[in-house]
């Protein structure tokens, strides 16, 4: 799905989309700590916390990708480090029903990384010397 079908706002300061490097990035984004910090203290001050969340409103037609304030006592405000979290609310389930667990820490990451070779090299004939698809 392309941001022609699903909104996305994008967060990254508009000065950085055009960096030619991942270190001219991390160099240059310090500078816009002031724009972040006066987000979040906005957030705070209503009693909220910052997220970015991606919507899917099937009955509505609707979807988006976009940083919204929650209110402290919803669940996504809740989340803490690289966790992730999804609700869904149904018919059967108008109070959400919430999926919460680990995200793409580096850990989370290397693991699922280190799994998928496992399960590669699983389906890898060595006497043959091709893949058993």
């Amino acid at each position: 799905i392309g941001t022609d079908t699903l909104p996305v706002e994008n967060i990254v300061p508009e000065a950085l989309r055009s960096v030619a490097t991942a270190d001219e990035f991390m160099a240059r984004l310090p500078e816009f700590d002031d724009h972040f910090a006066k987000l979040n203290a906005e957030a705070l001050e209503s009693g909220s916390v910052l997220r970015y969340v991606g919507k899917v409103d099937v009955a509505g037609g609707q979807s988006s990708v976009k940083l919204a304030k929650y209110p402290l006592e919803h669940p996504f405000a809740s989340l803490k480090g690289s966790d992730n979290i999804i609700a869904f609310t149904t018919e059967r389930f108008p109070n959400p029903l919430i999926v919460q667990g680990a995200g793409a820490g580096a850990a989370v990451t290397a693991f699922g990384i280190f799994a998928d070779l496992i399960k590669v090299a699983g389906q890898f004939d060595r006497a043959a010397g091709e893949a058993k698809i």
